[in-house]
């Protein structure tokens, strides 16, 4: 037990330092396996959830799969069984709706192209990445960008190139000018937030720093811009305070800045949404 609760940990840790897309399904995962082997105990558990909450704090998805865990050991089940089986049920659900929900966004997202299309998009989101696959008939091409300073936009530009999809690929600073040779825009959202109490917005979404930019070019360009997103990453109030969009280190933009040079790295920011607007969700349950 001790040994697996380690391995659970650790696999969790490595999701931390992982900053690709898909990182709650992993994570969940992870979980189930730790789970299915082991009648964990509430403290094992309640460790893991705390680990998730501290691994990716701007992903709603792992917040929400923390919260998960805790209202499954809160609950305080009759047996160590009963609380296996509970969150066994829970985490398959959660994957399962993770699937579905992403065929669902696709299936929408398709229905609204035209055949022919050009989408540009931006960074790495397994949600658009399946969206994009699922559209590809309807495709000419997809634009893209390096996605810098992880380089995901590379990942995304060869998955769709596997997929039989045209795709030209840009420095991150080209993309806003390409927009107007677009039919949409489409980008993920690693959250939603929602509007403050008595607010009249729509909310927010965070996204890849940048991702403002396009989202003001597409306004301006008069062309449909889409967030795709599932109701996974949705921050409920509950977890609001765990929430945080963190800086990431320096080194990864200049591995040896001299002296007198602060190196700032932060990898998100928060976006408005605009329902019918430039900002127009595509989302499904999950």
């Amino acid at each position: 037990m001790a040994e697996a609760f380690r391995e659970a940990l650790a696999d969790i840790r490595a999701i931390a330092r992982d900053r690709r897309s898909g990182a709650a399904d992993r994570a969940a995962a992870a979980l189930l396996r730790f789970v299915r082997a082991h009648l964990a105990r509430p403290a094992h558990l309640a460790a893991l959830a705390a680990a998730l909450l501290r691994a990716q704090p701007s992903m709603a998805p792992l917040l929400n799969l923390a919260g998960l865990v805790q209202r499954a050991v809160e609950q305080k089940p009759s047996s160590p069984q009963q609380l296996q089986r509970a969150l066994i049920a829970k985490l398959r659900t959660f994957r399962q709706q993770l699937d579905r929900a992403n065929r669902q966004i696709a299936r929408q997202f398709a229905a609204r192209l035209r055949p022919g299309a050009v989408v540009l998009t931006y960074s790495y989101s397994s949600t658009v990445l399946a969206a994009l696959v699922g559209a590809r008939r309807k495709l000419a091409r997809v634009i893209c960008s390096e996605s810098r300073p992880q380089l995901e936009g590379r990942q995304l530009a060869a998955e769709l190139a596997r997929a039989g999809i045209g795709v030209v690929l840009v420095a991150d600073a080209a993309l806003p000018n390409r927009v107007r040779e677009a039919d949409a825009v489409a980008v993920g959202a690693d959250a939603i937030l929602p509007s403050p109490a008595g607010s009249r917005g729509a909310g927010a979404y965070v996204n890849k720093i940048g991702t403002r930019v396009l989202q003001e070019q597409s306004r301006r360009a008069g062309k449909p811009f889409y967030v795709l997103a599932d109701t996974s990453k949705i921050l409920p109030a509950a977890l609001e305070g765990h929430y945080r969009i963190e800086d990431r280190p320096g080194s990864e933009l200049w591995r040896a800045a001299p002296g007198g040079v602060r190196v700032e790295n932060r990898y998100f920011e928060k976006i408005p949404l605009r329902r019918g607007g430039a900002a127009s969700p595509v989302s499904s349950s999950a």
